[in-house]
């Protein structure tokens, strides 16, 4: 299939080594001129011609799942086509499948990349903080739907890829940037804009003229929206879509409507049980996919032969298990999809929440919305005639008003977002009743948002300073505290229903998945609920959890103290609560209500995710069979990947040469007389023979293996730390230290750094008397030269290792030191786990 024009031009743009800012209509195949350029160069292109991973951040989750199930199926055919395997993965909480974003192309929420990028990711354990640094450095970045981003979160951005950029070519797009954020961003990035022309955008919605152009009507209502309104705009066999900013007003215009005669799509049949609990516990992509298919199937043939005379309707929302929003999900990109003729149900309206703004490819003849922010609201109506040929109606409503008669606009609650709706709405009123083009609709984004994303802008360059030292507290340090500042501040809390004991208790509250609701909402319910409770005669109402530490046992089992909720001021004490389950209600229909039910209910457990392996099994294993697993390893995985990079930063060979050596060296300090000296009694323990060359492994395949090599006395020394300052100067005769000082040190550090991200110090050390001949066949076996194993530092009684360190990033040359170290790194680590994958 032909690329539109600017898909073509934001290839070639990429291509070139220039970064885009892309401004493209809904629906016009953003993700497709984002990812062409990648795809063509991962199968066509030399491999430092283009980065050969793609890193793809989305604001939601739902994104992520809806990209990576179109490209995982797109990667099959490109396998047959090119007989080579490009991994498609996802990575977001609620599907953790590449924790270390190993994938070709991983799709992922910006949290996710984020916070990889910034050395403290949600993804994986503190000692594992520099694996995904590097992942980002050497990456194709793609950030969509970027207006959606919180304001954190584009400030960080934005400040990254001044820094990443240069290594990491990117593109950032949406439909709806202001003409104020699209400049600005260029001109500090450097990047190129590229707007769809208006003449480019009526070839797009006309399918290459073969069809009517797409229009939607948009009209202004001064009123609150009501059932009546939808139902008066349906069609007898369309599709509506009506969207509420909250869960309570979704919920009750789904109601009503039910009241008024429409039927609810049955997702609380008994046939669809099965379903559900198969895809709770569904991990393979594949798996989940053919689930959902038979579901979409099976919820089908229940609505088949129903009387025609009303229409069907459906809620969604957050408040929803996982599997039932799967299936809800899944049905409506069946029903609403841009295929027409595969529909099979009839006349359907759909009332939902801002969860379809972005994540879902469906289509509606009419769409009602309550007044939201103008990028919202145009995201909103770009699931209302959606493809070419198609012709729709925008309604957008009035909010309620509040107690004290001002427009209730949550979640747009702070002064910038009520200032931003308030202009949304005189823009809409003075075009209601128009046919607006992507144009006009760019018109209405500038006049609403510019103002605000010119005073973000701002913000971001006066608070510059204060960013980068947070960003280097990230990166340096690894402290977490940096997420809530630069990514997003957590103004929700999860609510579990549980039955939370009176005492002490091991079974973790975090093993159950649970509902988000805002904390002002939570907030504001906490009163009713103690009321409900007294009434019902319940011991205790809303309770959260503390940890009880025990100071004497680290690996003790984890304690919980579940503490009652007894005021509003309580929300803020924790981010997750247990409500007691006589105080809600659920079902899949209608989703988690704060209103008394059957007791019945109970917050599921969370499937079990691909965590960190915390205790490798670890086989009998030389120095040198050790270096020669990583080198393959390396071989296979990254050498690809680092060749961009290579030339990129114009280190050329050197790059790849220190990553081979420090392959070779990064174990010298267990080449340590007491390292080798325990190896050697734990295997006599083991097996009753001392092995005949210097060990980098020792059996670890049981648990009788563990406890032997817990009890061998002397313990085993620590080993990263002095490895680096022994292997040292080869790495500076080596990479020629003197022209490359801070490649250098980068190696250095990643040697000292590949079990403990922060480590800054070396113990006295003395080398075994064959350390220097092992290390010489271990730099032979990474292509190296054996005689560079004449500089090997054999003994220290007071190393100064922290000399040898990348000193804390200030300069731009110390700069590159730090994304230097960040790629070696990561490949050192990972290809040090895979290499004992291998057979």
């Amino acid at each position: 299939m032909l690329l539109y024009p600017y898909q073509q031009r934001v290839k070639d743009a990429l291509h070139r080594g220039q970064s885009v800012i892309l401004q493209a209509p809904t629906g016009s195949g953003k993700t497709r001129a984002a990812l062409a350029p990648f795809v063509e160069a991962f199968f066509d292109f030399p491999p430092a011609c283009f980065p050969r991973q793609c890193l793809y951040a989305v604001p939601v989750q739902s994104l992520a799942v809806q990209f990576e199930r179109v490209y995982r199926e797109l990667a099959e055919s490109y396998e047959r086509r090119f007989c080579r395997r490009l991994e498609v993965r996802i990575q977001t909480g609620e599907f953790p499948e590449d924790p270390k974003l190993m994938g070709d192309l991983v799709f992922a929420t910006l949290d996710q990349v984020l916070s990889s990028a910034l050395g403290v990711p949600y993804s994986l354990s503190s000692n594992q903080a520099n694996v995904n640094v590097g992942a980002v450095l050497g990456s194709y970045l793609v950030f969509d739907e970027f207006h959606l981003f919180p304001p954190a979160a584009i400030q960080t951005t934005l400040q990254l890829l001044c820094l990443y950029g240069r290594w990491a070519p990117f593109i950032l797009m949406t439909a709806t940037f202001s003409r104020t954020m699209l400049e600005e961003a260029a001109a500090l990035l450097g990047a190129q804009v590229e707007i769809v022309p208006p003449e480019e955008v009526a070839q797009i919605e006309t399918g290459w003229g073969t069809l009517p152009r797409r229009e939607r009507r948009f009209f202004w209502r001064e009123k609150v929206l009501s059932a009546a309104d939808v139902l008066r705009a349906h069609g007898p066999v369309g599709r509506s879509l009506a969207v509420c900013n909250t869960v309570e007003r979704a919920l009750n215009l789904y109601r009503a409507l039910v009241e008024a005669g429409c039927r609810p799509v049955p997702v609380a049949s008994p046939a669809l049980e099965s379903f559900y609990e198969a895809l709770r516990h569904a991990t393979e992509p594949e798996k989940r996919h053919r689930i959902l298919e038979r579901a979409v199937g099976v919820l089908r043939e229940e609505m088949a032969g129903a009387p025609t005379d009303s229409p069907w309707v459906m809620l969604l929302h957050s408040r929803f298990e996982r599997p039932h929003r799967q299936v809800k999900e899944a049905f409506l990109g069946a029903e609403c999809g841009s295929e027409r003729e595969k529909w099979q149900v009839g006349s359907l309206i759909v009332v939902a929440t801002q969860v379809v703004e972005v994540g879902l490819d469906i289509t509606s003849g009419v769409l009602h919305t309550e007044l939201a922010p103008a990028a919202s609201v145009l995201q909103r109506a770009g699931r209302c005639a959606r493809y070419p040929g198609e012709r729709g109606e925008v309604y957008v409503y009035e909010v309620p008003a509040r107690d004290d008669g001002k427009p209730d606009t949550a979640p747009y609650l702070s002064r910038e977002e009520q200032a931003i709706c308030e202009r949304t709405r005189q823009a809409l009123r003075e075009r209601t009743g128009e046919i607006l083009d992507f144009a006009q609709e760019q018109e209405i984004v500038n006049a609403a948002h510019q103002e605000v994303d010119r005073a973000i802008l701002q913000a971001m360059r006066e608070d510059e300073g204060r960013l980068w030292d947070l960003i280097r507290d990230g990166l340096e340090r690894g402290k977490t505290s940096v997420r809530p500042e630069l990514i997003r501040r957590v103004d929700s809390r999860t609510l579990i229903v549980y039955d939370a004991p009176s005492g002490l208790s091991e079974d973790s509250p975090f093993r159950y998945e649970g509902f988000s609701l805002w904390h002002g909402s939570l907030r504001g319910a906490v009163r009713n609920l103690l009321e409900q409770a007294k009434a019902l005669d319940l011991p205790w109402a809303l309770r959260y959890p503390v940890v009880q530490k025990d100071e004497e046992d680290s690996r003790a089992p984890t304690i919980y103290r579940w503490l009652d909720v007894e005021s509003p001021e309580d929300i803020s004490r924790s981010l997750l609560f247990a409500v007691h389950p006589a105080l809600v209600s659920y079902d899949p229909e209608q989703g988690f209500r704060l209103v008394p039910g059957d007791r019945k209910y109970r917050s599921p457990q969370a499937p079990r995710r691909r965590g960190d392996r915390e205790n490798y099994v670890y086989r009998l294993e030389s120095y040198v069979q050790h270096v020669k697993a990583m080198a393959r390893a390396f071989e296979r995985l990254f050498r690809d990947r680092l060749a961009w990079v290579a030339a990129r930063s114009g280190l050329g060979d050197h790059l790849e040469r220190a990553v081979r050596l420090v392959l070779a060296l990064h174990d010298v300090g267990k080449l340590q007389e007491p390292w080798q000296k325990w190896a050697a009694e734990h295997q006599k323990r083991v097996s009753g023979q001392e092995p005949p060359f210097l060990v980098a492994h020792v059996w670890s395949e049981t648990e009788e293996h563990r406890r032997i090599a817990r009890e061998v006395r002397p313990a085993r020394p620590k080993h990263a730390g002095e490895g680096a300052f022994a292997a040292a100067r080869i790495l500076w005769e080596a990479l020629e230290g003197q022209s490359h000082r801070f490649l250098h040190h980068a190696a250095v550090t990643a040697i000292a750094r590949h079990h403990s991200p922060h480590l800054r110090e070396a113990a006295p050390y003395r080398l075994h008397p064959r350390a220097r001949e092992t290390i010489a066949e271990a730099l032979s076996a990474v292509g190296g030269r054996p005689e560079w194993a004449d500089y090997l530092l054999a003994a220290n009684e007071a190393p100064n290792l922290e000399k040898r360190l990348l000193p804390p990033p200030s300069t731009a040359e110390e700069w590159e030191g730090w994304l230097l170290y960040f790629l070696i790194v990561r490949v050192l680590r990972l290809c040090d786990e895979l290499s004992q994958e291998e057979e």
